[in-house]
């Protein structure tokens, strides 16, 4: 069965990450337009986008019209299964009724969630954070280095000194270094989280062209030279936006968390068994 007319309007729907809206804008199918029938139960785009709700992350490789098909198709196959179990009257059975009010309790919880996620991460929050901490911000620089890579400090010393003397650094590099990656020694342009901490913070404390003194990382001892320094471009508002909205949802998710459960009565049975350790209990937010 091939379901490839259905992929482009359908992964629409599927990759939206607002809510599924009630009415279908002109020329868009409606989100409950069926798809498919299984003995005349219906399929709809709707049933398909809470399928990539919860599978979309292990999907995330395939191809748009392969990640439909395969989520119809896994509908497909659920529900032609559950037809047959309510005609067995599966149910009534005690274990679909915990499965029932598990899922009935996270279906509350993720809409709820989301409702009040929108109140907190509105438009003009984001817009505040991006003028703030993007826009307002100092630019994020990248160096371009050079470096002699050696087993000691006296080596690196010594090479520090014959270049100071007046010796090329290239020359040097080829001559001295046992970074099997860089013969000549030249790092090309490089953000500082990039490098181990001693490399990074000393290179972007210096000055275009000094030579610095030793600096000690795991690797072995540096003699390094910056060439140069220069500011990242800025993202634009709308390339930021989605990555300011993750944030926003991360940061306002933990605080909202933490009022809820401050304001909940929670008492768990048998405490001193189940007690984290002492570290404290780890802090999980609902996804946003």
């Amino acid at each position: 069965m091939t379901f490839f007319r259905h992929a482009p309007a359908a992964m629409a729907l599927i990759l939206s990450l607002a809510a599924l809206p009630a009415v279908a804008q002109e020329g868009e199918p409606s989100p409950d337009e069926a798809i498919a029938t299984v003995n005349g139960s219906p399929i709809s785009y709707s049933d398909v986008a809470l399928a990539d709700e919860e599978m979309g992350a292990a999907l995330a490789r395939l191809e748009p019209e392969m990640r439909f098909q395969y989520l119809l198709g896994m509908l497909i196959d659920r529900r032609v299964v559950a037809l047959a179990a309510k005609e067995k009257h599966i149910d009534d059975d005690p274990q679909v009724k915990r499965r029932q009010d598990y899922f009935n309790e996270k279906a509350l919880r993720d809409v709820y969630w989301v409702q009040l996620m929108q109140d907190k991460v509105t438009d003009e929050a984001v817009r505040s954070y991006y003028d703030k901490n993007i826009a307002g911000a100092p630019a994020e620089q990248e160096a371009h280095a050079r470096h002699i890579l050696v087993q000691s400090k006296a080596e690196a010393e010594k090479i520090a000194g014959e270049i100071k003397a007046g010796k090329g650094f290239e020359e040097a590099a080829k001559e001295y270094s046992k970074d099997p990656g860089s013969a000549d020694g030249d790092l090309g342009w490089f953000r500082r989280e990039e490098m181990v901490p001693e490399f990074g913070n000393a290179v972007f404390s210096m000055t275009p062209g000094e030579l610095s003194e030793p600096v000690e990382t795991q690797f072995g001892w540096h003699v390094i030279q910056l060439v140069e320094l220069r500011d990242l471009p800025k993202p634009a508002y709308e390339e930021a936006h989605d990555e300011i909205v993750r944030q926003l949802a991360r940061e306002e998710g933990q605080k909202l968390m933490e009022k809820l459960r401050a304001d909940a009565k929670i008492e768990i049975v048998g405490a001193e068994s189940a007690a984290a350790p002492s570290g404290g209990r780890p802090q999980i937010v609902p996804q946003e």
